[in-house]
């Protein structure tokens, strides 16, 4: 059972070295009154789900290190996040969470059918159109082949093909005659034999049974998340180099700092001194526009084709978009700011459409989707003479204008938080974030909107997706690499301190099952 109003999941003691089984735990009942009334919508909502090309060259996991605990230049570079060790399963991950609604079905509350699942943003890691694919046949249903580069054999930076660097976790263990890599050794991580190359063997997805709708996210144009590509990146990530490491002599984090910006502009380190190993090359490597991104959906079909993207997204290169369900319009916009910085904003061309849109919807209940969600909007840069970026503070403005705008979801902080915005008038709409499924919890929810007499009420139901509690000594199936990722994200290293504390990604208990009350701008 995937609701956690019925079971949780939760942290184990730690043994000797760090290291935290998962157990299962009692189920989290509903904060506040239940729901009743006349049902609007019931949706599932997924983010952040991550799909990633491991073995991808234009990745930077070599700087990912410098965040960990014992590095001296841990609080210059802060939280890097270019590598995880439970990068090689995030399709295994996504098939579970499918797994998950497919059961679950109707409302926990309401017991109404959940008619849609919304997915904002980071679908991708590195903004590839191979990880697209993955992601889109993961959703869609069917065969799912989470390999690039050399097809018999791994290259990514923990398997036992590859020049081997103690930083990364190897879950095959030390190569014969090697120490133990740290994770291991000193962080108390699993060897488990044969995960490397069963990660990247096809499985088949079920694929869901609703449609789904998707949101465009900073990892899903611009490489890890931060970076514009250009030719030189596109040459890097299709090609057949990969940087392995800093030099010897590397003594200025500050060189560093560009390449992981919150605000653009954003550029990748000068690596041609750099150490490097030659892989395979991948022309499905290239990377995504929001034109291309929105073609792969339409080309891949479904229920609805283009999950929300349609022709006039392809041919204008915008990645935003409006469906209307039976009751609620939702309304996707794009947040990437395309010149670079992994913090989001709009141009002024988007929020003239905002605008229109809710307009337009005036009797209509309106439901925002974004990545960013509102405290994230800062990054303004933009290059000399390109249009100006819209930012937080001027798009509630707007929103502020829109009663019907009764809720804005969104992800990208990996965190299950919430707020309630109130307008002038004393009206109010629900902001609120779900984690993420690459980082610990792993978690989605399930959305029930109702009309009740005064209010309209929204009830969040967290769930966890299918992966087996208990993974140690099974079949290396789907569901068994799910599980075994989600006990590796609580046990990540770099986040068993108060530097980012892994837990703190659950949220409060008032974030997680919980029934808010916002205006009902039509009683």
């Amino acid at each position: 059972m995937a609701r956690t109003d019925k079971k949780t999941i939760a942290a184990g003691s730690p043994n000797n070295l760090g290291w935290r089984e998962l157990i299962p735990a009692p189920g989290e009942i509903h904060e506040n009154q239940i729901p009743v009334g006349k049902v609007l919508a019931v949706l599932g909502h997924f983010s952040d789900l991550h799909v990633c090309d491991p073995e991808s060259p234009s990745r930077m996991e070599y700087l990912d290190r410098l965040s960990d605990p014992d590095n001296k230049w841990r609080d210059e570079v802060g939280s890097i996040g270019t590598y995880r060790a439970q990068e090689i399963l995030t399709t295994q991950v996504v098939a579970a969470m499918v797994d998950a609604v497919n059961e679950i079905k109707n409302g926990p509350l309401t017991n109404a059918p959940i008619e849609a699942v919304v997915v904002t943003g980071d679908m991708t890691d590195n903004a590839q159109q191979n990880e697209t694919s993955w992601y889109i046949s993961a959703l869609n249903g069917g065969k799912v082949q989470p390999t690039s580069g050399n097809i018999n054999k791994s290259e990514w930076v923990g398997s036992h093909n590859v020049e081997y660097d103690i930083s990364y976790w190897h879950p095959d263990g030390a190569p014969l005659g090697n120490e133990l890599d740290r994770p291991i050794a000193k962080f108390g991580f699993p060897i488990i034999k044969g995960l490397v190359d069963k990660a990247r063997s096809a499985f088949n997805s079920s694929g869901l049974n609703i449609p789904w709708f998707a949101t465009f996210g900073n990892h899903d144009q611009l490489l890890q998340g931060t970076v514009a590509p250009d030719q030189e990146l596109l040459d890097l990530s299709i090609g057949d180099k990969r940087v392995i490491k800093l030099p010897e002599d590397f003594s200025d984090p500050n060189l560093i700092l560009p390449a992981i910006a919150e605000i653009g502009p954003a550029n990748y380190l000068e690596t041609k001194n750099f150490a490097s190993s030659k892989i395979s090359a991948d022309k499905m490597r290239a990377f995504n526009s929001p034109g291309t991104f929105a073609k792969a959906h339409i080309s891949a079909g479904g229920n609805p084709v283009g999950h929300g993207f349609t022709d006039e997204n392809v041919a204008n290169n915008t990645a935003y978009w409006i469906h209307d369900l039976a009751n609620i319009r939702l309304i996707s916009i794009d947040t990437v700011n395309p010149h670079g910085g992994w913090q989001g904003s709009i141009d002024e061309k988007q929020l003239i459409w905002i605008r229109e849109k809710l307009l337009e919807a005036k009797d209509k209940y309106c439901v925002l989707l974004s990545h960013h969600p509102s405290p994230t909007l800062v990054n303004d840069y933009a290059p000399t003479n390109a249009p100006r970026r819209v930012i937080r503070d001027e798009l509630l403005k707007e929103l502020y204008q829109h009663k019907n705008l009764i809720a804005w979801i969104a992800g990208h902080v990996h965190r299950h938080a919430s707020g309630i915005h109130t307008r002038e008038d004393g009206s109010t709409f629900l902001e609120f974030t779900t984690a993420s499924h690459i980082d610990w919890p792993q978690q989605s929810r399930v959305l029930e909107i109702v009309k009740e007499e005064n209010a309209i009420a929204i009830a969040s139901t967290v769930i966890d997706h299918q992966g087996h509690l208990e993974w140690q000594g099974k079949d290396l199936d789907y569901l068994t690499m799910a599980g075994i990722s989600r006990a590796l994200s609580l046990n990540d290293w770099q986040r068993r301190d108060d530097f980012n504390p892994v837990l703190a990604r659950q949220g409060n208990k008032e974030d997680r099952n919980v029934v808010w009350r916002v205006s009902d701008p039509f009683s």
